[in-house]
């Protein structure tokens, strides 16, 4: 029995970039229910890794639901904190080589850069 062969890129994007980004952060000065609030968007960033099958699944994702989740995010925690955050996790993803190697899902990213930059 023949096994699909994953793309590295799928898991990364948790692994190298979102899990680095969350480690680079200072939440120290969150309250209680503010850190709850983080650890619910890592969650559910997090599990939508499970419906990636392809490149192309990821990149609908940081099209569509990584913004949608920024957005959501800003509302109950500090802006900055999650401006950084998003931010950390684009700039180390840009910096992959399967992310240098495929145009769309680069542009994609520096799309969702430039989006979140754009929200006040």
């Amino acid at each position: 029995m023949m096994s699909l062969k994953v793309e590295p890129i799928l898991y990364k994007f948790i692994r190298c970039c979102l899990n680095r980004a969350y480690a680079m952060i200072d939440d120290s000065q969150l309250s209680a229910e503010e850190r709850y609030s983080l650890e619910t968007v890592l969650s559910r960033i997090r599990s939508s890794e499970e419906s990636w099958k392809t490149v192309q699944d990821l990149i609908e994702f940081i099209r569509r639901d990584f913004i949608s989740l920024y957005e959501d995010a800003i509302k109950r925690l500090p802006k900055d904190l999650v401006k950084e955050l998003f931010l950390k996790t684009i700039d180390l993803c840009l910096e992959l080589e399967e992310v240098a190697m495929n145009e769309e899902l680069r542009r994609a990213l520096i799309e969702a850069r430039e989006k979140i930059l754009s929200i006040s």
